[in-house]
């Protein structure tokens, strides 16, 4: 009987086998691939100084800069841009870079175009200033109008460009060169209406009376072409 047993185990193991119903393992399961990491938030504040630094840019970064609701945010001092500037400015970082990029890709290849030469400094009437707009009605000496919304002035996102120097020390203005004949006065020309592929909002002296001697340049949430 004990052998008889063995001989019908094995018999059925040989069935089972050739019925191709003998176990079947079962596939490892690999384990679930672990969550992505999260992504690197960048801080656009440090991101703009960066964009600064690589473009030879002059600047000190400050905490703070303003007064009241005055308040400009991740405020810069610039005193080249990436040319010498006539003076200091006050600007947001996102506007300096804005004018960064619109001397090196618009003020430089036109001034080469136009006189053969670079531009070695960059002339302006102002960039921080608190005060609201100004009006036809509301002259300079009245600090802007009474009443309405505050100039982009106030935020740091506008600069008064007034002209530049040239190589050979030769000036362009606004003032005196807008309305002149022959490169001075085309180059000041298509340097306003190529601005405005840059800025949201350029003023000329075609604009009004306020703008006699400077070029308004903003980065404010408004849009005109005031060319």
């Amino acid at each position: 009987m004990k052998g008889s047993g063995i001989l019908i185990v094995s018999a059925c193991a040989l069935l089972m086998a050739a019925c191709g119903t003998a176990p079947v393992r079962q596939a490892a399961v690999a384990p679930p691939l672990p969550p992505p990491p999260p992504p690197v938030l960048v801080d656009p504040d440090s991101a703009c100084r960066a964009d600064l630094t690589a473009a030879h840019v002059s600047f000190q970064a400050l905490d703070r800069y303003g007064e009241g609701k005055c308040q400009i945010a991740n405020p810069v001092r610039i005193t080249a841009d990436p040319v010498p500037l006539n003076r200091p400015g006050v600007l947001g970082c996102d506007t300096a870079r804005t004018l960064t990029r619109f001397v090196e890709d618009v003020v430089q290849p036109l001034a080469q175009k136009y006189f053969g030469q670079p531009v070695v400094r960059i002339d302006h009437l102002g960039t921080y200033d608190c005060r609201t707009r100004r009006t036809e009605t509301a002259s300079k000496d009245m600090g802007g109008s009474k009443a309405g919304r505050l100039s982009e002035h106030a935020m740091g996102r506008a600069i008064d460009f007034s002209g530049v120097e040239l190589a050979d020390g030769r000036s362009i203005s606004v003032k005196d060169n807008w309305r002149s004949a022959g490169a001075p006065g085309t180059f000041l020309h298509q340097l306003a209406r190529d601005a405005c592929r840059s800025f949201n909002v350029v003023l000329t002296p075609n604009h009004d009376k306020l703008h006699w001697d400077h070029i308004h340049m903003d980065t404010g949430p408004y849009t005109l072409c005031g060319y």
